[in-house]
This record gives C-alpha cells, sequence and structure tokens, in this order.
C-alpha cells in the first residue's frame, strides 16, 4: 500500500480557476509511478469534484505522479474554524499497488461558506476579454437545477460577490424570472427532473480578469429578497414609462414602441418625433410592398400578442405577430430597460412567412424631431470617425449621408445642450431557414432629413433608387434580425464623449464570458454517458 510523504494541506475560497470552496492536499511520491485518484472523503462523504496537477501542471485522468510535487484541488464547502479530514485511495495503472493516505487540518477562522441554510450553489466566472473594466455589467444567467434541490426559485437563490483578494462575499441584488421545469414519469441516468431557472444580476470586472460569483440555492424557508431599485415602472398595458437615473423612457400607448426618451443627466432634454403616422420614436422593422402602404412595427395598433416581465432591476416587453396589411410576415420586437445602465437593449426579426416582392424592407429605423438635433456622428466599421451638421446634408428625398449597413455606432447631437442619443449597432444577422441564402439587396443605412431627422437601415430597398419601379421577390424562410442599443448621453464630439460611444461598443459586442461550475451530484452517472445514437460509434477511442 503506498502512501506519500511530506502531505501538506490549505483550505480557499472559491477563486475563477475553481470556483468554489476547496482544499488543496500537496504531497511527494517516492517512485516515479502514476497512480489514479479513485475516492475522495472529506468528513466521510465521497467528493467527486478534483482536480490533480503535477508540479503545478494540470494532469488528466485524475492521476498523481512520482518524481515532484503533486496536488489534488477537492471540492470541500468548508465553514469557518472547523476540523476536516480527508481521505484519499488510488491505485496504478495495472491496478497492481494501492495508494491510500488521509489527511487533518482546520480551516481559517474567516470567509468559509456564506450560510449554511442554503445547501447548495453554482460557481459562476465571469471573465472580461475585450480589455475594458465592467462596472455594473448585465448578465442574464441560465441554471438547470435538480427539482428536488429547489423548491421555489424567486425566494431561494442568491447571488453572492466573491472578493478576489480577500474572498469575502456579498449578496448582490439579482431577479429571476421564467422559471420551466423538465419533469419524467421514469427517473434513470439519462432522465432526472429538472429545474431550468433565469437569474439576471449585475458584475463588476476589472480589465482582462475574471471575477467569482456563487447563485446560491436550497433553502425551502427563505423569504423573498427586497432589493432597492433605481427603477419606476409606472402606466398600463402597452403605454408603460419607464424611469431611472438616466433617462425616463415612454412607450407608444397603441402599439408599445418608443414613443419619447428623456434624457436626464443635467441636460433635461426630450428625444421625440410626434409629426408624422403614430408618432413614435422607434419604427421597425418596416415593409412596403405596393400598391400595399408602407407599414412599421410602429402602426400597430395593437399587436396580435404582447408581454412583459417586471422587476426591481430589469423590464422587458415583447411584441409579435403579422405586421399590419402584411400577412406574409411575422415580426417581433423586445425592448430590455435596466436600473442601472443609461442605455436600452432592442432587438428586432422580421421574417418571410410566403413569398413577397417589396419596394423597402427596413430595420435600424428612428425618427427624431428637428428641434432638438442639429449635428450627426458616426464610427465606420474601418475605424473612420465621421460627423456632419445634419442641414447641410442632401434634403429629402435624397439621402443626406449614406453609410454602411453595420455601421458600429452613430449619434444624434446639439452641442449647446451637450445632449445626445446614439444608436449602438450590437448584432445584424440574416438567414433563411428554409435552407439557401438570404436575399439582400444593396444593404445600407442613411440619415435623411424633412420637416424631421430620419435615420434606417435598408436590407431591401429600391425606393430611393435610380429606378425605383422595381421590386425585389423575398423568398419564404428569410429572417432579418438585429440588436441595437438606444442610448442617451452626454455628447459634444469630444474626445471622452467619442472614447465613451467606442467603448461601450466594444462592451455590448463582447459580452462578459460567463462559465457555470456546478457541484457533481450523486445521482450523475459515474463517468462518460454515451448519447443515444442512431448507429452505434466509439467515441472514447484513444488517438
Amino acid at each position: 500500500m503506498k502512501k506519500p510523504s511530506k502531505i501538506e494541506a490549505a483550505c480557499f475560497f472559491p477563486t475563477p480557476e475553481h470556483p468554489y470552496f476547496h482544499l488543496k492536499a500537496s504531497f511527494i511520491l517516492g517512485s516515479r509511478e502514476h497512480y489514479e485518484i479513485t475516492e475522495i472523503k472529506v468528513n466521510g462523504k465521497r467528493v467527486r469534484d478534483y482536480e490533480t496537477y503535477h508540479d503545478g501542471l494540470f494532469v488528466k485522468d485524475h492521476a498523481v505522479k512520482g518524481g515532484g510535487l503533486s496536488s489534488v484541488a477537492v471540492r470541500c464547502d468548508w465553514k469557518r474554524n472547523e476540523d476536516i479530514l480527508v481521505n484519499f485511495k488510488g491505485e496504478s495503472k495495472d491496478k497492481k499497488e494501492k495508494l491510500s493516505f488521509s489527511l487533518k487540518t482546520k480551516t481559517p477562522y474567516y470567509n468559509g461558506y456564506w450560510d449554511s441554510a442554503w445547501r447548495y450553489y453554482a460557481g459562476v466566472v465571469c471573465t472580461e476579454t475585450a480589455g475594458i473594466s465592467r462596472d455594473n455589467e448585465p448578465v442574464h444567467l441560465t441554471l438547470g437545477l435538480y427539482t428536488d434541490r429547489i423548491a421555489d426559485p424567486e425566494r431561494e437563490i442568491r447571488i453572492i460577490s466573491v472578493d478576489p483578494e480577500t474572498g469575502i462575499q456579498k449578496e448582490v441584488p439579482s431577479q429571476v424570472y421564467d422559471v420551466s421545469r423538465y419533469e419524467c414519469d421514469k427517473q434513470s441516468d439519462r432522465y432526472q427532473p429538472t429545474t431550468v431557472v433565469e437569474v439576471f444580476f449585475y458584475a463588476s470586472v476589472p480589465a482582462y480578469s475574471s471575477k467569482v460569483y456563487l447563485a446560491y440555492y436550497g433553502n425551502p424557508k427563505a423569504r423573498r429578497p427586497v432589493y432597492k431599485s433605481n427603477f419606476e415602472v409606472c402606466g398600463k398595458g402597452l403605454g408603460l414609462t419607464l424611469e431611472n437615473e438616466y433617462y425616463k423612457t415612454l412607450l407608444h400607448e397603441k402599439s408599445g414602441a418608443i414613443d419619447e426618451i428623456h434624457m436626464k443627466m443635467g441636460a433635461n432634454r426630450i428625444f421625440a418625433h410626434h409629426l408624422e403616422t403614430n408618432g413614435a420614436l422607434h419604427w421597425n422593422p418596416g415593409l412596403y410592398a405596393p400598391p400595399r402602404p408602407w407599414m412599421h412595427a410602429s402602426d400597430w395598433d395593437p399587436p396580435k400578442n404582447y408581454s412583459k416581465l417586471a422587476g426591481p432591476l430589469f423590464v422587458t416587453t415583447q411584441r409579435s405577430g403579422p405586421m399590419d396589411q402584411y400577412p406574409e410576415s411575422n415580426i417581433s420586437i423586445n425592448y430590455k430597460f435596466y436600473d442601472r445602465v443609461p442605455y436600452i437593449l432592442m432587438s428586432s426579426s422580421i421574417e418571410i412567412k410566403k413569398e413577397l416582392s417589396v419596394k423597402a424592407l427596413r430595420n435600424g429605423e428612428v425618427v427624431l424631431n428637428r428641434e432638438l438635433v442639429e449635428e450627426f456622428a458616426w464610427r465606420d466599421p474601418d475605424g473612420y470617425l465621421g460627423s456632419m451638421r445634419v442641414l447641410e446634408g442632401p434634403r429629402h428625398p435624397k439621402h443626406a449621408k449614406v453609410l454602411p449597413y453595420d455601421v458600429p455606432w452613430v449619434c444624434f447631437f446639439n452641442r449647446k445642450y451637450q445632449s445626445g442619443l446614439g444608436l449602438i449597432n450590437i448584432n445584424v444577422t440574416n438567414f433563411n431557414n428554409d435552407g439557401g441564402l438570404c436575399r439582400l439587396f444593396q444593404p445600407y443605412s442613411y440619415l435623411q432629413w424633412g420637416p424631421w431627422i430620419y435615420y434606417a437601415r435598408p436590407l431591401v430597398y429600391t425606393f430611393a433608387s435610380s429606378n425605383p419601379g422595381r421590386l425585389i421577390p423575398v423568398p419564404a424562410g428569410n429572417v432579418y434580425y438585429e440588436e441595437m442599443a438606444f442610448l442617451p448621453v452626454r455628447f459634444g464630439m469630444e474626445k471622452e464623449h467619442i472614447q465613451y460611444l467606442d467603448d461601450l461598443y466594444l462592451k455590448l459586442t463582447s459580452p462578459l464570458y460567463i462559465k457555470v461550475i456546478e457541484d457533481t451530484d450523486p445521482r450523475a452517472p459515474e463517468g462518460f454517458m454515451p448519447p443515444i445514437l442512431l448507429s452505434e460509434f466509439e467515441e472514447m477511442e484513444d488517438d
């Protein structure tokens, strides 16, 4: 029976490498034999979550080696100032020699398990990869939990931040939503009841680093948390008013589209339209297939489907259905409003269900009154920064400015009031879900002015061309999807204003990378569980 020498152990709080409470055991094996660690027990309870290292380098297959310093990092949900007994068992590769040893240690008197009333937790590692420090970055997290581990997610779940230097844990506000469950009549290794939970919280992570958050659950006696919010939501039906410290936004009472954005932050200016059709600020998606009239999502009265999700930290509204006058289409618009950030997230899609010949199919449409906006700035995809006085460009029906359809950001602004409304393009994706290529016809974006100031992203468009009588058949299955951020912002073309928009574009297009590490439940199958395949296939062959 092999036993190592110079055994040492220490307890650690969660780290990005090991986002759970853990113990590290270090030891020296006299021989050069390899051993696989086959069983670890902490205070008599088997633990299946551990990793092995040799001279500081990761070793696969839970192996430890002789001829250097071996170490094992073991998940150990230690509490402050308690005694720990760990038993290790292993065997050589030929299974002829056994490895067995134990160690005792005492845990630190500080920063142990957060609260024993919560029986379980998942480690959440948030990693910043774009080189920009994140403060109050919105994080939407999906958790899949054993159903018998959690009774009421909205009462039980707590998000706890872990200080990377001291291990101090601090509860951060969170919002639980969209709980769903998978039930099964007969449980087996393949089918186990699962509760799926969406959780929202804000993460703060320095540039090029990682931060650990713990999602605690499993306390059926927990009270529903109450968090202070910077959000006010009022109104009924589609016509909500949403307000935080940066803006107050009014949604149109008939269509649910953004109608007005009241910019705070010392500017106290209102971005609105209120000149034609329903007067909304945000219009898209839009379709024009004459002899039918030109219609937009903002013309809904009301949309076929509408839902909202309101909580203390964020509110989302979802509208969908066919566009008025165009049963061949199905459109969807989603808004997200947060209590701690100055921008509003918007995603929209338009699907063509039956071939439709159009003169215009557009997204990214915003219409503003000329009273506030005097200038227009943009960042090209190649990095060029441009600006112009709006009324110095050609007047409608000509385009005042033509830009690439995937321009990173644009901003309408007024230097006198240091007020601006930025549009950040996060994602523009077009595809055909029936197969084949999605039809685009000379996509671009443009600025126009007349009695109003107008910005749009044509994706199929002959209306403003030299041959405007053409109609372009758009095949069934075409889907045009985009994500944007509406940003009321202090803006006057100063260097810091430009940098702010550049940084926000980078943040929104390079969100935090999220990794979730859960403990291995005793019910989980041992080793790899092959999937159900149509034909036999050996997935575990060596190279």
